[in-house]
């Protein structure tokens, strides 16, 4: 490292624990620890732990007059960046092998010369901090720390509650034994400790002590990056995008699964003892067993033309412009095909009257209403357009059948022509 860059880093460390000092005595006064002093921490670790990638930001700062937090929202916004680009799978999670507060504040605190000589030691051992590629890898939320998001919380989400929870039993006890990479909490002691009088540190001593919570970090994250490829998770992956470099360093990244094969996907990490096809050859029967999975499934794929329809009253249209069509409406279409005036007439007529609890916010109660009075058919078609009603909440801030006022009739959900 140059002698400018270390200049740099020192006098860029000694505004963020000035800034931190001032925020742990706003603490002590209201009791309560301000989010500034959170992230102060976590992204000043972040610049001690790979200077290197912020030496033009730092350079602009220190002659712009930036202060503490300014440099920490300019780290913040280019870990984000650079995360939002690791993700193999669209609904992954990036991880750090180690993590970003580990050592606590021992390298923020250290000598700066002491710092970099410890840094340098770490790195020559092939240990490797902060956001660089040999400390990112993509996990699943189900190996990273139970957090699922998109496709895979809609399959975790299915599960029942034992079901969930014997994923992380051991095999022994019947259950699928997964590992999550974040094992240890990142408060654990051994996770985010300073070291004692960690200012008079000398190298070999700052290194020695990051490295045992560095190796135990490590291990967890081998263990659940092993059983990413083990329970045949990756395989499923490539198999269905058709890309055998998926989860290889050549290999892309943001890519989206199908809604109807993510269920059997990530129903590998049940070890194969959980399946639920979504193929169209069985998409009548899996709508009619699951109908909420089967529309939720496919809600990351709503069209923004369906919310325009939607809230002109063109229900039938905003349906078909989902891109729920595919795998969801052509099982609805084929379903009412085949049942009576008279169910067909309760299913209009359970959504026409629950409708209103959408503006409520009372979805379950809704979901329950539709299954006991009208049948799976009725909450099948009430779930696609649930999807839009949300969307369009989000969107502008009321439902699809608030400003429209129009009830829903045969003529919507009659998707013979489709």
């Amino acid at each position: 490292m140059d002698r400018e860059l270390a200049a740099l880093e020192d006098w860029a460390v000694e505004q963020i624990l000035e800034w931190k000092d001032t925020l742990e005595l706003k603490q002590k006064s209201s009791g309560k620890t301000p989010s500034d002093l959170k992230r102060a921490l976590r992204f000043g670790n972040e610049l001690v732990f790979n200077p290197e990638a912020y030496g033009d930001m730092l350079e602009k700062a220190r002659s712009e007059g930036k202060s503490a937090k300014e440099i920490i929202q300019e780290i913040r916004k280019v870990e984000t960046k650079l995360l939002d680009t690791k993700k193999v799978l669209l609904s992954d999670w990036v991880h750090h092998r180690t993590a970003q507060r580990t050592g606590g504040n021992t390298f923020l605190y250290m000598k700066g010369d002491s710092r970099r000589a410890a840094r340098n030691i770490l790195r020559g051992e092939g240990l490797f901090l902060g956001n660089v590629d040999e400390n990112l890898v993509s996990l699943p939320g189900v190996l990273h720390t139970k957090k699922t998001q998109g496709l895979e919380k809609v399959w975790y989400d299915s599960l029942s509650f034992d079901e969930q929870r014997g994923l992380y039993l051991p095999t022994k006890e019947g259950g699928s034994g997964l590992r999550l990479a974040h094992e240890t909490g990142a408060t654990a002691g051994v996770i985010s400790g300073t070291a004692p009088n960690a200012g008079e540190l000398s190298p070999e001593e700052g290194a020695g002590f990051m490295k045992k919570s560095i190796t135990q970090q490590q291990a967890e994250t081998a263990r659940a990056v092993q059983q990413r490829g083990t329970t045949g998770f990756e395989q499923a992956v490539r198999e269905e995008v058709g890309d055998p470099s998926i989860y290889t360093p050549e290999g892309p990244t943001k890519v989206i699964l199908t809604p109807e094969n993510s269920p059997r996907i990530f129903g590998k990490f049940k070890n194969g003892s959980f399946r639920m096809s979504f193929g169209l050859d069985k998409i009548v029967n899996n709508i009619v067993k699951n109908p909420v999975v089967a529309a939720a499934g496919a809600a990351g794929y709503l069209d923004p033309s369906s919310i325009t329809s939607a809230l002109q009253g063109d229900y039938r249209k905003a349906v078909e412009q989902t891109g729920i069509g595919a795998a969801v409406t052509s099982g609805i279409a084929q379903t009412l095909k085949n049942i009576t005036s008279l169910d067909k007439a309760r299913a209009l007529s359970a959504v026409n009257r629950l409708a209103p609890q959408f503006v409520n916010g009372s979805i379950r109660m809704a979901r329950a209403q539709a299954v006991g009075k009208a049948g799976p058919y009725a909450l099948a078609t009430y779930t696609g357009l649930e999807l839009i009603d949300a969307a369009a909440k989000g969107i502008t801030g009321k439902g699809m059948f608030e400003p429209s006022g129009r009830p829903v009739t045969e003529e919507d959900l009659d998707f013979s022509t489709l």
